[in-house]
Order: C-alpha cells, then sequence, then structure tokens
C-alpha cells in the first residue's frame, strides 16, 4: 500500500488537482455578497486573507461547480509574484469557488492528512523548490498541473501525520494568538501617545480642573503619576 512508502506523489495521494475559472463577465458579475469566488489576493502562506474577497451570484456559482472548494481543501497560488502560497479556508468562508489563478489540492483522507499536507507544503524547502519549478517557464512565473501532480511529498503513517499536524497547529494558534496581542497593545501605545502628545488630553483636563484619564493623583497635591509607575520625587 501506499502507506508504507516514505514518499508519495499528490497524484497518487489526491482525489483532486486543478485550477479555477472565472465566471462569464469576469468581474463585472462580483457582488457585494454571494458565494466566495476566491483570488490569489486571498491565499497567503500565514493562512486565508477575507480582505477584498469576492462574490457571485448562485447561478454563476452553479457555471462553476467544477471548482467549488470543499472543507479541509488546500489552496496554491500557481502563477504570479504570489506563486507557491498557500492556505486552507475556513469553513465560514464556504460555499466558494477558485479563479484561474489558484488551484485546488484535495488530499485523499486516507492517505495524507490535510493539515499535515498544508505543512509540508508551506515548509521552506517545498516553497524553494515549488518557486523554482514556477520560474522555469519562459514568461510568467506558473506551476502547472504537472508539476503539482508530481511533487513527491513526506508520508508517515496517518497517526503520525495527525500528531505533527496537531503540534504544528497548536504552534501555529500560539504565535496567531501573540501577534493579535501585540496588535492590539501597539495600538494602545499608539492611542496614549496621541492622547498625551498630540491632543493634550491631560493638559486639558487639568486645565478643566479634571483628574486627567489614566493618572492618579497624590494625596500632597502638587503632581500626578501614571497609574503602575512611581510617582516622581
Amino acid at each position: 500500500m501506499v502507506l508504507a512508502a516514505s514518499t508519495v506523489r499528490l497524484e497518487a495521494a489526491c482525489s483532486k488537482i486543478g485550477s479555477g475559472a472565472t465566471p462569464r463577465g469576469g468581474a463585472g458579475v462580483y457582488l457585494q455578497s454571494g458565494v466566495a469566488l476566491i483570488r490569489s489576493q486571498n491565499v497567503l502562506s500565514s493562512g486565508f486573507n477575507s480582505d477584498g474577497l469576492a462574490f457571485i451570484s448562485d447561478s454563476h456559482a452553479t457555471q462553476l461547480t467544477n471548482v467549488e472548494v470543499l472543507p479541509r481543501d488546500i489552496l496554491l497560488n500557481i502563477t504570479g509574484d504570489s506563486v507557491a502560497r498557500v492556505c486552507q479556508v475556513p469553513d465560514n468562508i464556504l460555499p466558494a469557488r477558485v479563479n484561474q489563478h489558484v488551484a485546488i489540492i484535495r488530499a485523499d483522507a486516507g492517505i495524507l492528512d490535510s493539515r499535515y499536507l498544508l505543512y509540508v507544503l508551506v515548509a521552506p524547502p517545498m516553497q524553494n523548490h515549488l518557486l523554482a519549478l514556477a520560474a522555469a517557464g519562459a514568461t510568467r512565473n506558473a506551476l502547472t498541473k504537472a508539476m503539482i501532480a508530481s511533487l513527491e511529498v513526506p508520508c508517515p503513517p496517518l497517526p503520525e501525520q495527525r500528531a505533527i499536524a496537531h503540534i504544528l497547529g497548536t504552534l501555529d494558534d500560539k504565535i496567531g494568538l501573540n501577534r493579535r496581542m501585540n496588535e492590539t497593545l501597539e495600538a494602545m501605545a499608539h492611542a496614549l501617545f496621541k492622547s498625551w502628545f498630540v491632543d493634550f488630553d491631560p493638559v486639558r483636563a487639568k486645565a478643566q480642573g479634571r483628574q486627567p484619564a489614566g493618572m492618579a493623583g497624590r494625596k500632597t497635591g502638587h503632581r500626578g503619576h501614571i497609574r503602575g509607575l512611581p510617582a516622581c520625587p
């Protein structure tokens, strides 16, 4: 069986490998809501990006049923400067279709765990390999279906794949949480700086006889100090 092999070709371990399509009328038929149409700008190796997500009507989506995105599908950018970027689509984005710049890779669940395959494809050695393949074209960076199908990926037993994916997924979740916390703290710092040194809110508050926000008055009366920091002598 394939599972006994140390590596497997994607064509032997996937039920679908293929690029998408653009509905008739192109951008002229895009809507504000409906069935999502995923484009290369939505596919980042750091995760799915919903900014600029386009939508199409049910009737146009019906014409593109052969490029429907299913849960756990992996999306790979196959043309242009964003070539080789790869991600999975959150379930809340579905139903969805992909355009011609994005390929769907659907792992055979009996051979490859989809999240494990995602981490294989996003790993630096595989990314370097994909970029080299894409650069081999005469004019524009591009990955073909044949290139994707011929990729050899490590294929340990499924329990090991799932364990690897779980560990890496847990680390990704912690990294994402830390990033969001840092963004929140940075936004708070910018707001505080603007309040104090651009809008001069503490000065205005003092002038109006109010206690400046974020400052604690001293019992002795002359000065205030920032909460959490020692008062000046």
